[in-house]
């Protein structure tokens, strides 16, 4: 071959090519990222609205409704989702994989503006977003001590939360369970409404007097001067000397009818790790940073702020990693790749039985796998789990060509040809037959890069290293192995003992072999027809095959999350994780608990989640302690007797995210009617418990949080001259709170807010007593024109495509039920309950991208056999023989 020829008759410009390939590969290597999974763009496009103060059907009809109405009609979309709750609307819009997320997110930002007029007035912007995979967090930190809360929440806002922003690569920092300062007006309701006031009296009084407006510009001479008029409160004291009104009796202050306090901001959320409270630091990283050195980084400022906080009695401790389990991951790979490495090339020592053959067959791996990293840099891929898993695989493969150009030259050489003459005869002779294994290599790998679906994205950097490393391997059997080889074998005269042992007993199988051939070309047919047979049967066994889409691994951690009775408060939601927490301090394996309430975006003070660290699977082996699915079983039996508690058992999302829809079984019930769909879950609950095999059964559906309604009389309302804007605006400020201006504190704002104390807001009867204005000037109690009236309602409403929606939950029992058999049975059940007309079902979660991925690969793998077939057949120019090679 040409190629070959040129390599052996100039050594030195070959050595320098591969030379070149290690070189760059080698720097390469030390730029790559390292990470879990492939980077995957998925196109998905967000928009969160908020509407204060709206319950769920209000949401779901005033916001979320328009919203999908507008985006429905875009091309390319694959699903539509939504959730509607209290005050908040939340709509996915998920495209096909194929369609570009800044197009969808552009075509999307234009329908939701153009239809921005039908919403609500007092309805915020909608804030539209494309889906990040890399949003979740990398670190979780919890900071604790003896400080006050409110001297604990500055540090790590205003110091550390800084501090760790500034580290490279770090996107975001996100605090949970702390409460920053806030300036409370308490208001007393009778001491306000025996002065005749009402609360927007006092709201309006301080948006009237603390004010700060700049003035414009005046030119004296030369100068420019900025005018600025200044009127703000700089204290709590101040701000009670606020004046509320003035008339006949005099001026009344806001300390006639209330007090001010320099305070917090109402409990929303809760951290801690194991017994020290504390808050929680959620550290992301940028989009497409490496996960693994920006943990690092991070990890490196941590132990300078420890120093620096030690002396004021603060610690700075470390919940959650993600970036030890990817580490982890990758090193055993990069084990596992030099391990397989190592034995491979003592297996070609064994059958080559020449230490020079065997180091020049070697040489080809440290080359193609350097090689291969400079590819994937040119790629833009990482070092994750899918391409090290690719070149793991391909060790066996990439020694292929060696060991088959190598062992040629080695016969010719033996039978006294020179070196240099029989690399080059040698590698020729078998030329076409080595290119025609590799490409064949490649025609089985390349098409799982062009798998359709997400499990395509993943499999598209496996399918691309894998064959750009077989055929660099291809390559350097090409060039390396005839250029060493004329320089480096010599024709064997004698072997040690150990090799003729090995000679001798490989001169046996070949004897035995030459028999078992002899045979099988006397009885062709029978042959012939025993492949057919074993052929069909493996067809057949196929079925019986147990389907699962992601493997049970120990990997020393899992999460318990916990559902408190609707309408808990943070306070009842943490007595509830205490009891639990308890429970768990007698569990041997445990390394500690870390757990958070109300950490979402929704703040839901009834959920919360445990993350807990176990002993490492090492040390756990060693003492004989249980294994993480064992310990997850026995510690959901444990905690099935905690009261009023709902708990989930499972192990940690891969992917990130957390609490019940993270579940194994997501199956959807969709239709028009709420009160159906709750009724057809109840019946595959009920069944699935029948059943065996599930745990954590529940659904995403909660009715009946309780409400206070106030029901406007509109007929005595409007005799009165009041309105249901400023009746719903009184109730809003009175009891929740209203943000009404800023404080300023050196270079910080805070918030300053109206309420009412709390003997005004103890009871839902106490809301009739309110004073509301009126047209007329008087003010109007709100019992004259309204009635108050206990109702409950659903937290949160789900659609999907349209639909309302109540997905179905569950865990699986590790070692009776897998997630295949569990697909299989839950649709046996549907067709025995028989749904409504106008009732359907759907998959999500991993059932949904297993279903895809199982139908996606099988397509690959016909695409395949396809090419493997042509590519043979223009080898040997035959449209038979290659139907004789891959039988």
């Amino acid at each position: 071959m040409l190629i070959s020829n040129i390599a052996i008759r100039r050594p030195v410009f070959t050595a320098m090519v591969i030379g070149a390939l290690i070189v760059f590969g080698a720097v390469s290597l030390m730029g790559l990222g390292i990470d879990l999974f492939p980077k995957v763009d998925f196109p998905i496009v967000s928009i969160i609205t908020t509407l204060r103060g709206a319950d769920p059907e209000t949401v779901e009809s005033r916001v979320t409704d328009i919203i999908e109405e507008a985006v429905n009609t875009l091309s390319g979309i694959k699903t539509l989702r939504s959730t509607s709750a209290e005050g908040y609307s939340l709509v996915l819009v998920e495209f096909q994989l194929e369609k570009n997320i800044d197009v969808a997110y552009q075509e999307v930002q234009s329908r939701v503006n153009s239809i921005r007029a039908q919403l609500p007035t007092d309805v915020d912007d909608p804030v539209i977003e494309k889906f990040d995979p890399d949003a979740a967090p990398i670190l979780t930190l919890v900071v604790s001590g003896d400080l006050s809360p409110r001297e604990l929440y500055y540090l790590a806002d205003k110091q550390i939360k800084e501090r760790l922003q500034r580290v490279r690569d770090v996107g975001s920092v996100k605090i949970i369970g702390g409460r920053d300062r806030k300036i409370w007006l308490w208001l007393d309701a009778q001491r306000l409404k025996q002065q005749n006031l009402t609360v927007q009296d006092v709201r309006n009084a301080l948006l009237r007097q603390h004010v700060e407006i700049p003035g414009g510009r005046v030119e004296i001479g030369p100068l420019e001067l900025v005018t600025r008029t200044k009127a703000e409160f700089h204290s709590a004291a101040e701000l009670d000397e606020l004046i509320v009104a003035q008339d006949e009796r005099g001026t009344i202050r806001l300390k006639d009818i209330g007090r001010t306090e320099d305070g917090l901001e109402e409990l929303r959320s809760y951290s801690q790790r194991d017994d020290k409270p504390g808050l929680a630091l959620q550290v992301r990283r940028q989009s497409g940073t490496n996960t693994v050195r920006v943990a690092r980084d991070v990890k490196q400022e941590i132990e300078k702020l420890r120093s620096e906080l030690a002396p004021r009695g603060v610690q700075l401790d470390i919940a959650i990693d993600s970036s030890t389990y990817i580490r982890r991951s990758v090193n055993e790979v990069f084990h596992h790749l030099i391990v397989g490495g190592a034995l491979a090339v003592v297996t070609v020592l064994v059958f080559l039985l020449n230490f020079r053959s065997t180091f020049i067959s070697a040489m080809v791996l440290p080359t193609s796998i350097m090689a291969t990293f400079m590819m994937l840099a040119i790629m833009g891929f990482t070092l994750n789990f899918m391409t090290l898993m690719a070149l793991t695989l391909a060790i066996g493969l990439l020694i292929d060509d060696a060991i088959v150009v190598q062992e040629n030259i080695m016969r010719h050489v033996q039978e006294g040809k020179p070196a240099s003459f029989a690399a080059e005869f040698a590698t020729s002779e078998i030329g076409l037959a080595v290119l025609a294994t590799s490409l064949s290599v490649v025609a089985v790998f390349l098409p799982t890069a062009y798998t359709r679906g997400i499990v395509g994205r993943f499999f598209f950097p496996f399918g691309l290293t894998i064959s750009f490393a077989v055929l660099i391997s291809m390559f350097v059997s090409f060039t390396l192995d005839p250029m060493l080889s004329s320089r480096m074998l010599r024709r064997r005269t004698r072997l040690g003992p150990v090799f003729r042992a090995l000679e001798w007993a490989f001169g046996r199988v070949e004897k035995g072999y030459e028999k078992v051939l002899a045979f099988c070309l006397r009885r062709r047919l029978l042959i012939v027809g025993l492949s057919v047979v074993f052929l069909a049967g493996s067809f057949s066994l196929v079925g019986l095959i147990r389907q699962e889409f992601i493997p049970v691994e120990d990997r020393a951690e899992f999460e318990i999350a916990v559902r408190a009775p609707l309408g808990s408060s943070l306070s009842r939601t943490r007595q509830i994780m205490e009891e639990i927490r308890s429970r768990l301090k007698s569990v041997p394996e445990i390394s500690y608990v870390f757990y958070s309430i109300g950490a979402g975006e929704q703040q839901k003070v009834h959920e919360g989640s445990f993350y807990v660290r176990l002993v490492d699977k090492e040390q756990r082996l060693k003492k004989g302690m249980r294994t993480q699915q064992r310990l997850m079983d026995d510690v959901r039996d444990m905690l099935r007797g905690v009261p009023d508690a709902r708990i989930a058992v499972q192990a940690v999302n891969p992917f990130g995210g957390a609490g019940w829809k993270t579940t194994e079984v997501q199956y959807e019930l969709l239709g028009p009617d709420l009160a159906v769909l709750e009724r057809l879950a109840g019946q595959f609950m009920q069944r699935l418990r029948a059943a065996g095999g599930y745990k954590d059964i529940d659904t995403s559906h909660e009715a009946g949080r309780p409400e206070t309604t106030v029901l406007i009389n509109r007929e005595r309302a409007a005799d009165r001259g009041v309105s249901p804007l400023d009746i719903a605006d009184t109730v809003r400020c009175a009891i929740g709170g209203v943000d009404v201006a800023k404080f300023r504190a050196g270079k910080d704002r805070y918030d300053i807010a109206v309420r009412f104390m709390e003997s005004g807001r103890d009871d839902p009867q106490k809301i009739l007593d309110l004073t509301v204005p009126s047209l007329r000037g008087v003010p109007v109690e709100l019992r004259n024109v309204a009635t108050v009236v206990p109702s409950a309602v659903p937290v949160e409403i789900n659609r999907y495509n349209r639909q309302r929606q109540i997905t179905v939950l569950a865990n699986l029992e590790t070692g009776r039920k897998i997630l295949g058999e569990a697909v299989k049975e839950i649709e046996d059940m549907t067709r025995q309950i028989g749904l409504p007309p106008g009732y359907t079902t759907t998959w999500s979660g991993n059932a949904q991208m297993m279903q895809e991925s199982f139908g996606n690969l099988g397509f690959t793998m016909i695409l395949s056999v396809i090419v493997v077939y042509m590519v043979l057949a223009a080898q040997f120019e035959s449209l038979v023989h290659p139907f004789t090679i891959m039988l």
